[in-house]
């Protein structure tokens, strides 16, 4: 499946979120927002991402590094 390609503010909040949460975000993200069905507090895009892009795209995605 071809996904939409992410804008720069959800990068930025990707990587924000990462650093916060550390090596294991992507679990944390799934387990605690994804899953639930709930935004995560401080990051609104995250919420949006789950539903155009879902938990398979989630664990294949890579942060960029630059």
């Amino acid at each position: 499946m071809a996904y939409p390609p992410l804008d720069p503010e959800e990068i930025k909040e990707l990587k924000e979120f990462a650093a916060q949460e550390g090596r294991n975000w992507k679990q944390v993200l799934e387990k605690e927002s994804w899953w639930r069905g709930l935004p995560m507090h401080g990051f609104p895009l995250l919420y949006g991402l789950r539903n155009s892009h879902g938990p398979s795209w989630l664990r294949s995605f890579r942060l960029p590094t630059e």
